[in-house]
């Protein structure tokens, strides 16, 4: 069997950088909490996502990276809706929660909808 290393896709790519936003969006907390250690951790991780996107990236083709380009907006979209669901959510229950609190949880949902779209999606030929 053929190993062909380090294959870019555009889900991938925006998989990746979804899940560095979604992890900067935890360090207003950490900082406000003073968890320098947990901001340490979040900011070594989301620098290493970023360069793992990077290199897929720059070995990505161009039809990869168009779709790419998509994916990140479809992303937005997915992260937007999870912040909406959130707030209706927190707003409906009526639970006092910090804007630092309840927002990486929002991004979380958004990265996973936007996941779930991803995989339940017919792939493109």
């Amino acid at each position: 069997m053929k190993r062909q290393g380090l294959l870019a896709s555009s889900e991938r790519i925006s998989i990746l950088l979804g899940l560095a936003m979604t992890m900067l969006m935890a360090a207003p907390g950490y900082y406000i909490v003073r968890d320098n250690e947990r901001l340490v951790l979040v900011a070594g991780g989301v620098a290493a996502l970023v360069v793992v996107s990077a290199l897929l990236w720059q070995r990505a083709t161009n039809s990869v990276r168009r779709g790419a380009l998509t994916a990140l907006k479809r992303l937005s979209l997915w992260l937007v809706a999870g912040v909406a669901a959130t707030a209706i959510w927190q707003m409906v229950t009526g639970e006092s929660a910090y804007w630092y609190q309840w927002l990486p949880k929002a991004m979380t949902i958004g990265l996973l909808l936007h996941t779930l779209y991803g995989w339940w999606r017919p792939a493109e030929q």
